[in-house]
């Protein structure tokens, strides 16, 4: 029998995590700074969506003065992939964790916390889980918060130069599905620029649209030309 997952080991276990996620926050909280929020606006962000690219892509489409809907819908697209880990995720958790405690728990489970959590081989616990995600939440707030009193103390050059800090976040995710699914991921990538590009200077949509309608563009033909390449057991 394996002793039960405490909230001290959540703790420690997201306490790398945290570790990862305030750099990446305070180049966020840099963003929102030089979009023009407030403090409280960036942090109320991080506390509220606590989902990376999302933010990032949120703040980018802000940024290019992009409608609500088109920001809703995009990053909806992008953070899809949460309610397939929380499924996931839902099945090694101890009976008994119902009502309003999943909700909670789901709001905190980011794909770092995801990988960390399904390691063990044993009922997850709600004080595991807690541990784990307070631990990795409070990184990314406090990083956020860190990052916007960062920018008001940088030089204007520094903080335009943190808008590439979304470029670089998706290009690490693209290089990561590269390297598990091979050179179609390429493919599929260029053709949803080309085909984003070709929206907007050609037939001058907006780029939160251009975004959506590449994005399902890409994802109906990666379904098409690529094979699964996981094994289940």
């Amino acid at each position: 029998m394996q002793p039960e997952l405490t909230f001290k080991q959540g703790c420690q276990e997201g306490f790398p995590i945290f570790v990862g996620y305030f750099p990446t926050a305070m180049a966020f909280g840099l963003v929102c700074r030089d979009l023009g929020l407030r403090i409280w606006e960036a942090v109320l962000f991080s506390l509220t969506n606590f989902a990376g690219s999302g933010q990032f892509l949120a703040a980018n489409l802000m940024g290019k003065g992009a409608i609500l809907a088109e920001i809703f819908i995009s990053v909806l697209l992008v953070n899809l992939r949460y309610s397939f880990m929380g499924a996931e995720l839902s099945r090694n958790l101890e009976k008994g964790i119902g009502g309003w405690q999943r909700p909670l728990l789901a709001h905190g489970t980011t794909d770092e916390v995801f990988s960390v959590a399904v390691l063990h081989n044993q009922p997850i616990t709600k004080h595991y889980l807690a541990g784990l995600e307070l631990t990795a939440y409070a990184g990314w707030v406090s990083g956020t918060a860190a990052g916007f009193l960062v920018g008001m103390v940088l030089p204007t050059a520094l903080q335009l130069a943190v808008g590439v800090t979304l470029y670089a976040m998706f290009s690490s995710l693209l290089a990561q599905e590269f390297r598990q699914k091979g050179s179609k991921v390429l493919l599929i990538a260029a053709i949803s620029a080309v085909f984003n590009s070709i929206l907007i200077v050609f037939f001058d949509l907006g780029v939160g649209w251009a975004f959506v309608i590449s994005m399902l563009a890409a994802s109906f033909i990666g379904a098409a030309i690529t094979e699964e390449v996981q094994e289940y057991v």
